[in-house]
């Protein structure tokens, strides 16, 4: 590469990396499952503006959001109805995790031996995955 190109490049270099920069990254915890996600703080700000300052993973934001879509909130939900569903999910999300640790485990190790053992086949077959929730 010539000094000329690196020289005509520089200016577009300077810039994505000034424009990584001001994208930080956060660490952002589900106030419902726990699960703990990498993003940007402006996505974060977005997520807790939408769910009354608090921050959910994609499936449980999308889980709180069909609650309130059922109780007739939609995105206009008054903060003590979003506060109200997302405490209806945590239940959820701590009632399933308490009966079951593995649960989640289990349910990813067979989907994981379904499509490892469906992946070279080309006939289709049926396959049964069995979830078992026990009480503690």
């Amino acid at each position: 590469m010539s000094a000329a190109v690196v020289q005509d490049l520089a200016p577009a270099i300077e810039a994505a990396v000034q424009a990584a920069t001001a994208a930080e990254v956060e660490w952002a915890a589900c106030a419902c499952c726990g699960l703990r996600e990498e993003c940007t703080a402006a996505y974060a700000a977005g997520v807790r503006a939408r769910f009354a300052g608090q921050w959910l993973c994609g499936l449980c934001g999308d889980a709180v959001g069909e609650d309130l879509a059922a109780a007739g909130g939609g995105s206009a939900a008054a903060s003590v109805e979003v506060e109200a569903a997302i405490a209806r999910h945590a239940a959820f999300c701590r009632a399933l995790f308490c009966r079951s640790p593995a649960a989640a485990e289990r349910l990813i190790a067979a989907v994981r031996r379904l499509l490892r053992s469906e992946s070279g086949r080309k006939e289709k077959a049926s396959v049964q995955v069995v979830l078992e929730l026990q009480e503690a």
